[in-house]
């Protein structure tokens, strides 16, 4: 593969090129790391590998021999001979090497061409309408091709591959995961473990401490800019999209609607808690006509919206082209590298597949059944105790006259017992999971769901259910704990209220607090150590942008950020009437939320390595099952728990009353049956605008077809030093 000198050989004896100045090897005798090397442009994306520093390497002076930089030598050496730019920088303490690696574009138009065969690299072709303007994200994607490149669409970064697409090409190159690359081989393929690629094996190694995607500064700033502060304007889906993938873009955008959806029934909810304040004023009591309307239509708003969102990801879908993700998923590194993973040889395919162990498989997922059944008996029981020491301390300070003081306790109680069995469980749930050994991404994100929600549906709801449908029919630790007047809707808006709002609050607080926090207190120690080193008065010099994204925490993807929403949709939708606000602060806390989660993406967090999907999973079936049980929990709030149906019926009879909720209950579910099923396929307009974009496509490929060069027409390395 190279030729004399460290020079590469072009595929079918083509003419080799001269190696560019900025990316040529050093000379040994040269090597000289400065933090003041001349930064890449702007429009190149960068990958930042950081190596250790010893004691010999960051005090030069002394004349030993640094370990640290023999190791890293030639490794950035073989970086250099691969036609990459390379650039290094120390951090301000001497401890650290950041080594920042980039390609220029015609090397990246050249690897580009072999992840496009390959179906690994798409971009969207141009298209313009009746007047010859540029209709932006209209076109549709197609592998690349570099003799197409006229013809693509150049993204909003102002360059042909936008930063996400270069960080892409860069970790293919860096991975060695195609010969035609000619990539550095920093590891050799005999001494990867399986699972890993060259990169994981060189941490995993200790040679490199770590690495990650640096965030592109002008496109950050502008999200920055449209996204974080830009309050009142839409969500910039699609920049968010090109910038982090299709997962993370795509639950901005179930948000974005979710939260336009809140707007329904949190103005219906502040015309309900006016009525509420009125009826309690005048008769003493909350009940009044409307809160059995207002059940019925939350369960109705609830149906409306998840079958709407359906509808809306079926456009993503053929909007972004994800419609056969999952058939292209790959292997997780950790489902190849267990113990209980088989081989079988596959006679269609010709070829060796992996397979769990199925009677390991089935044993993993009965221990999975026991800890969570043992989880959701201790939250019952806590629950029960809470309740029962809540009741005590009522009994205390009745006669005080501040009896809501001992429900407000009580519920702050709860709250904080969910918080801390959610901390304790999270920690649980990813060995459980592991343990299952799932083959791919998404059977594995499936599977955290699936035991995630089993558990939560309960820990979450399970002190409303109780005060809702239990306190008032079942002794606990023998003492009767039914409600004054057995009217229990007014304790029920006590709990629901302090467990959501202490919820919200702190969540809220540590999700974007946390990652800042920590990126400072990393900051802070460095600081404090430098001083006492250098001496109180010593000045310390500012971090370089790569030494302040090494100290950022890596991003933990979107499974906590759709838990926290699909539980606070549960709050919003199964106990209505109970604390109608609700929705109004779920509303004004989303708002937020939108902003905070694109500040931690874009500011607290290093740049996350992008991911494709087609639709929110699982996530999709637990809200279709919130739904359902939000029909059953309001009407029996309705039938049951509050007096709402006399206002109507006066005449009622116990009989009576439970055939009215009965009949409620089912026209419900018929209606939300009924909706689904008109629902099901995707809008006419973006099937459409699909067939119509794919029609262009073939239409293009088919008319450039004859450009095509023929297989090793193109020498690989061409001589690109203007390029940086």
């Amino acid at each position: 593969r190279r030729g004399a000198g460290g020079s590469r050989v072009a595929r079918s004896g083509q003419k080799q090129a001269r190696m560019p100045r900025a990316a040529g090897r050093r000379a040994r005798g040269e090597y000289q790391p400065l933090n003041n090397m001349k930064r890449f442009p702007d429009t190149l994306a960068c990958v930042c590998l950081v190596f250790e520093m010893d004691e010999e390497e960051s005090n030069p002076g002394g004349g030993a021999v640094s370990v640290t930089q023999q190791i890293r030598q030639p490794l950035v050496d073989k970086l250099r001979a691969a036609d990459l730019i390379v650039r290094e920088t120390c951090s301000r303490d001497r401890d650290e090497m950041f080594v920042i690696v980039s390609a220029s574009e015609k090397r990246q138009k050249q690897v580009a061409e072999v992840m496009g065969k390959r179906g690994l690299l798409a971009l969207r072709l141009r298209q313009v309408d009746d007047e010859a303007n540029e209709e932006r994200n209209e076109g549709a994607l197609c592998p690349f091709k570099a003799h197409l490149t006229p013809l693509y669409e150049w993204s909003s970064e102002g360059t042909l591959f936008s930063s996400y697409h270069q960080t892409q090409i860069l970790e293919y190159i860096l991975n060695d995961e195609d010969e035609r690359v000619m990539g550095p081989q920093l590891v050799q393929k005999e001494v990867l473990e399986p699972g890993n690629t060259p990169l994981d094996q060189l941490v995993k190694d200790g040679k490199v401490r770590s690495f990650f995607r640096m965030h592109h500064q002008s496109k950050r700033e502008e999200l920055t800019r449209k996204w974080v502060w830009a309050w009142r304007d839409k969500q910039p889906i699609e920049d968010i999209r090109e910038y982090f993938g299709e997962k993370i873009a795509l639950y901005f955008a179930w948000l974005g609607y979710y939260t336009t959806m809140l707007w329904i029934p949190a103005l219906c909810g502040l015309v309900l808690t006016v009525a509420q304040a009125w009826s309690h004023h005048t008769t003493g009591s909350m009940d009044n006509p409307w809160v059995p309307l207002y059940c019925c239509f939350t369960a109705i708003w609830g149906i409306v919206f998840t079958a709407g969102w359906k509808r809306l990801e079926l456009a993503y879908q053929y909007e972004w082209d994800t419609k056969a993700y999952e058939e292209t998923e790959q292997e997780r590194k950790e489902f190849i590298q267990d113990p209980h993973t088989r081989q079988a040889h596959c006679e269609y395919k010709d070829e060796v597949e992996l397979f769990p162990d199925p009677t390991w498989r089935s044993i993993a997922l009965c221990v999975s059944a026991i800890v969570v059944c043992a989880f959701i008996t201790a939250v019952v029981l806590v629950v029960s105790a809470i309740a029962s020491f809540k009741y005590r301390l009522m009994q205390t300070f009745e006669p005080l006259g501040i009896a809501p003081v001992a429900k407000g306790i009580g519920g702050v109680m709860q709250a904080l017992s969910i918080m801390l069995f959610n901390r304790v469980y999270q920690v649980v749930l990813r060995r459980l999971t592991a343990f299952e050994n799932w083959r791919t991404p998404t059977e594995y994100e499936d599977a955290t769901i699936a035991k995630d929600f089993s558990f939560k549906f309960v820990n979450a709801y399970f002190a409303c259910f109780f005060v809702a449908f239990v306190q008032n029919n079942v002794t606990v630790y023998g003492v009767d704990m039914h409600c004054p007047e057995w009217h229990c809707m007014p304790e029920l808006t006590v709990t629901l209220a302090c467990v959501f709002a202490v919820q919200m609050t702190v969540v809220q607080t540590i999700e974007v607090g946390g990652p800042v926090l920590k990126a400072k207190h990393r900051e802070w120690s460095e600081e404090r150590e430098m001083r006492r080193k250098m001496g109180e008065g010593a000045v310390i010099a500012p971090m370089s942008e790569e030494e302040k994204q090494s100290k950022m925490e890596p991003y933990d993807g979107v499974f906590e950020e759709y838990q926290e929403m699909v539980i606070q949709f549960g709050y919003v939708t199964l106990f209505a009437a109970a604390f109608p606000l609700t929705a109004a602060l779920a509303l004004l806390n989303n708002c937020i939320e939108i902003r905070t989660d694109a500040y931690k993406l874009l500011q607290a967090t290093q740049r996350p390595k992008h991911k494709s999907c087609a639709d929110i999973g699982t996530w999709g079936s637990i809200l279709d099952i919130i739904t359902t049980a939000a029909i059953l929990t309001n009407c029996a709030l309705v039938g049951f728990t509050s007096h709402g149906l006399f206002f109507y019926l006066p005449d009622l009879t116990p009989v009576e009353r439970v055939w009215v909720t009965v009949m409620i209950e089912h026209a419900l579910l018929l209606f939300k049956v009924i909706l689904e099923t008109m629902l099901t396929e995707a809008p006419a307009e973006a099937v459409a605008a699909y067939e119509r974009r794919c029609f262009l496509r073939d239409k293009v490929l088919a008319e450039c077809e004859f450009l095509e060069p023929e297989e090793g027409d193109v020498a690989f390395f061409t001589d690109d030093e203007d390029d940086v």
